[in-house]
């Protein structure tokens, strides 16, 4: 099992074990904190990167969504694998991300550059090139 995989794995257990231990409800803001810190420990990317990335993902995807309840959804947990994958320079789940999500990750990256290894910046550059952002 790939870290990827094992990533959604543990998000699935969260969310399992949080309807488990209140009546078979789900409730994001009960889970939050645990997907951030999982999404947040299990990159290998320094820095504030990946809690900007995972604040945009909230934003755009959790906050916005029609039903609260639901989330994260199936679909917003894999595109937060795809993300992870970004930042990990690995392609698994990249064609989930649509091409807004690789403008905003390119002006995070941007924004962020300073603090990120020459070697990681780079690395994140070839894909972002690759996907036609620069």
């Amino acid at each position: 099992m790939t870290d990827i995989n094992k990533f959604l794995t543990d998000i699935q257990k969260s969310l399992k074990y949080d309807r488990h231990n209140n009546g078979g409800k789900s409730d994001y803001n009960r889970v939050k904190n645990d997907i951030q810190r999982l999404f947040e420990r299990t990159t290998s990317c320094p820095g504030s990167l990946p809690h900007s990335i995972f604040d945009y993902w909230e934003n755009e995807y959790i906050w916005k969504s029609q039903n609260i309840t639901e989330e994260p959804s199936e679909k917003n947990q894999n595109l937060l694998a795809a993300f992870l994958a970004f930042l990990d320079n690995s392609d698994e789940y990249q064609d989930l991300i649509s091409n807004k999500d690789w403008e905003e990750l390119g002006r995070l990256v941007n924004f962020e550059a300073e603090e990120l290894p020459v070697e990681v910046l780079q690395d994140l550059m070839k894909i972002l090139v690759s996907k036609g952002v620069y």
